[in-house]
């Protein structure tokens, strides 16, 4: 009887997690198309729909406990960051010439635009983003993002895209640091 009563339990919440993943893989589809035309119409949103459809590409991942395969390719951070700073309403200083990344797009995306949302949400004051090369390096400033999961995503995200984040607070203003190899 046990037993019986077992298997009946487990047969229930097999059908409420398919149903889970059914209404997944539906939000999914919904999310796509429109993230779809959204890229054909708003070019200068062009950052934060990387960034959406890689969250997107997570999500339908994480039913299999997993996150999104990387993609790794060829990024013209200059298009990306102005495209970001565009939709966040932040001045970019960009003095690093043209340069390339080999990254994940999306995860790039993430971290810029976490930490552009944190500091509109969370920080004080004016919010700039600076961007330089040097030694085979590219280095991006954000100055005054704040606290919040953002900042946790973006690290995480820097690093899958093959980067580091370093985080600090002082004299007044806080400082996130993304650095990237530069492609050659």
């Amino acid at each position: 009887m046990t037993g019986w009563l077992v298997a009946l339990a487990l047969a229930v919440m097999l059908m409420r997690l398919r149903r889970r993943l059914e209404l997944v893989a539906c939000a999914e589809h919904e999310l796509r198309g429109p993230l779809t035309a959204f890229a054909l119409r708003a070019p200068e949103l062009e950052a934060e729909l990387a960034r959406a459809r890689t969250a997107l590409d997570d999500l339908t991942a994480a039913r299999t406990g997993r996150r999104a395969a990387k993609h790794v390719r060829r990024v013209d951070v200059e298009r990306l960051l102005r495209s970001s700073a565009a939709a966040w309403g932040v001045r970019l200083e960009w003095r690093a010439g043209r340069t390339h990344v080999v990254a994940e797009e999306g995860r790039l995306a993430q971290t810029v635009g976490n930490l552009l949302a944190n500091a509109g949400e969370h920080g004080g004051g004016e919010v700039t983003v600076a961007a330089r090369r040097a030694h085979g390096r590219l280095r991006v400033e954000v100055v005054n993002p704040e606290r919040g999961r953002g900042l946790k995503i973006a690290t995480a995200a820097a690093r899958d895209s093959g980067g580091r984040l370093a985080l600090d607070r002082g004299s007044g203003e806080f400082r996130a640091t993304l650095e990237l190899p530069a492609a050659p």
